[in-house]
């Protein structure tokens, strides 16, 4: 006996598997690409050297940028040719080849983003 108001499907075999968030099928899901475009810094951009894990090279870290993932990365490209080094994008993250954190932090500032050095 179901009600009318009653939605919530119990066990179905029909259209395979769901979502946990949306409850769509997982072909029709939205919540990965929506999650892909989110800002995922906090506001608070923070310049650092860090050299412990990567076989002694030094790389400098940029955090917090409040971009979406395709802003990042773009934003990136532009500040690796700035440094002119190498480098990638993980984890909302900017990670550039060498110690350029002096020069990164400048560049940002020029660019209107309230960055600050961190670590040592």
């Amino acid at each position: 006996m179901t009600r009318a108001g009653d939605s919530s499907l119990v066990y179905s075999t029909d259209g395979g598997r769901t979502c946990p968030v949306c409850r769509q099928a997982l072909g029709a899901c939205q919540c990965a690409a929506a999650a892909r475009q989110a800002v995922q810094g906090d506001g608070r951009v923070r310049v650092s050297r860090e050299k412990a894990g990567r076989g002694g090279k030094t790389v400098t870290v940029v955090r917090g940028l409040p971009l979406a993932a395709d802003a990042l990365s773009a934003l990136g490209k532009r500040l690796r040719s700035a440094c002119g080094t190498g480098g990638t994008q993980r984890d909302g993250l900017l990670e550039l080849q060498g110690d350029h954190a002096e020069r990164v932090t400048a560049w940002l500032q020029a660019e209107g983003f309230d960055a600050k050095r961190s670590g040592g």
